[in-house]
């Protein structure tokens, strides 16, 4: 069966995004509990432990990705009790999320014009221009600063795969034009990928700031509780692309908003002073798609 949607993303209003949802089939039951729990700030370890465990390759991949270099532990972490005992909580929890949408998002009829695997190396450089700025720039959510890195564009992999249509006319209208994505779906949509993961991401009790961070990294102006993660999520999309890591490669991209390297203290310069060190992390962290496949 078809996993796309009857429903275009030409005809839904902002306003209407949790139509959105209603088309987009929820995740498994197993995340759902997770997420839920996660959410109650009382909740146990051994009670996140436990709802993990039931699902045997979700427990598997945590553990295969809390036990790669990308996390540097020396010593085998054998169960998920223990990971969150010694990563802490966030951390796992934060695997948990980027695993589950991973997940989610297999599977999508792929577009010639924007190959999966390019995104994926997009969103790891992203995510890794994140964690290394996310560290010289003080941001507080450090624990989240890869993953809003990881995910900002996850919008786009969810149009992929439930409103192909919507999204095989954006892309070639992009790349023909040579208009940036977000351009291209503000002059043929009503709503862009990040109201698209915004929409989802919140139905399923995504982490407020990780859900903002994605939701406004291309509308910095519109008001956030989390201002500095959101700009570096922003700075982290331009950078990559400054690095020849957009998805696709040849799109062109945005400028990067003046706001975004004044909340977070910093300029492109400063920022490319670390390039070498944000490529060996993007590497690093390219083990991460071996791992969750």
């Amino acid at each position: 069966m078809s996993t796309a949607t009857t429903m275009s993303l030409k005809k839904i209003q902002a306003r209407d995004l949790k139509l959105i949802v209603k088309e987009v089939p929820t995740l498994p039951i197993v995340y759902q509990q997770l997420f839920s729990k996660m959410s109650n700030p009382n909740v146990s370890v051994p009670q996140l432990a436990e709802v993990v465990s039931r699902d045997q390759s979700l427990a598997t991949k945590i553990l295969k990705l809390v036990n790669s270099a990308f996390y540097g532990y020396k010593k085998e972490i054998n169960t998920i009790s223990r990971a969150m005992v010694i990563l802490g909580f966030r951390t796992v929890r934060n695997a948990a999320l980027a695993i589950s949408v991973f997940d989610y998002v297999s599977g999508a009829e792929e577009d010639s014009r924007f190959p999966v695997e390019d995104f994926w190396k997009h969103s790891l450089c992203a995510a890794s221009v994140a964690k290394v700025v996310g560290q010289r720039t003080g941001v507080k959510q450090q624990e989240e600063t890869f993953v809003a890195g990881l995910l900002h564009d996850i919008g786009k992999m969810i149009m992929m795969k439930y409103f192909p249509e919507d999204f095989s006319e954006v892309c070639g209208y992009a790349l023909d034009n040579d208009k940036s994505w977000t351009d291209a779906e503000h002059d043929l949509l009503n709503v862009d990928h990040a109201s698209v993961a915004k929409a989802v991401l919140r139905s399923w009790n995504f982490p407020s700031n990780l859900t903002e961070a994605i939701q406004f990294h291309h509308s910095l102006s519109s008001g956030s509780s989390y201002p500095s993660l959101v700009a570096l999520t922003h700075v982290a999309d331009h950078v990559s692309y400054e690095l020849g890591m957009g998805s696709p490669s040849s799109l062109i991209h945005a400028e990067c908003d003046p706001w975004a390297l004044n909340e977070l203290g910093t300029t492109i310069p400063e920022i490319m002073k670390y390039k070498e060190l944000i490529l060996e992390e993007t590497n690093q962290a390219l083990d991460i798609l071996q791992i969750i496949e």
